[in-house]
């Protein structure tokens, strides 16, 4: 019996909330996510969703894209698998569930509700850039044990595939 491909949902900023080093940053996290045979998992629309699906694409990675949306045509154009919802902001629990694992990037509201959705649900979560200084107290110790950090793409892909393994077994 062959093993179910591992999921790894990437949340960040939409076009609106996000700098060019993330974006730079996401598209290394999804060429990363598909070298390594997993599946993307994002909101499928712009900013940083757009960003790791292309580079998932690159890879020869597959994605599937949750949208805010009922229109499937406003998926970005590097999702392989749009899902519409009419749910708007509240599919982000769909987005943090969906996976194995969840890479944070930089980003602003949103993101840190899919964080949350995935924390309580007890999806592991690696974090990105931003969010360190976001998630640490003023003693550096981290106020959430469920999220480890990760200083590049490759470490937190890394990190992800492996609390992903812990976590199904």
């Amino acid at each position: 019996m062959s093993q179910h491909p591992i999921y790894i949902s990437v949340i960040g900023g939409d076009r609106d909330h996000t700098t060019p080093e993330g974006l730079k940053l996401a598209e290394e996290v999804g060429r990363h996510i598909a070298e390594a045979g997993c599946i993307l998992v994002n909101g499928g629309m712009g900013g940083t969703m757009e960003r790791a699906a292309k580079g998932a694409k690159s890879a020869g990675g597959t994605t599937i894209g949750i949208l805010s949306t009922t229109e499937r045509n406003q998926a970005n154009p590097y999702i392989d698998y749009a899902i519409p919802t009419p749910l708007g902001f509240v599919r982000n629990v769909l987005v943090a569930n969906a996976s194995d694992a969840v890479i944070a990037l930089p980003g602003k509201w949103g993101t840190s509700n899919e964080l949350s959705f995935a924390m309580i649900a007890g999806v592991p979560v690696v974090a990105l850039e931003g969010w360190e200084a976001n998630l640490r107290d003023d003693g550096g110790k981290s106020r959430f044990t469920e999220v480890t950090y990760a200083r590049d793409a490759a470490e937190a892909v890394t990190t992800a595939i492996q609390l992903a393994r812990q976590n199904r077994a």
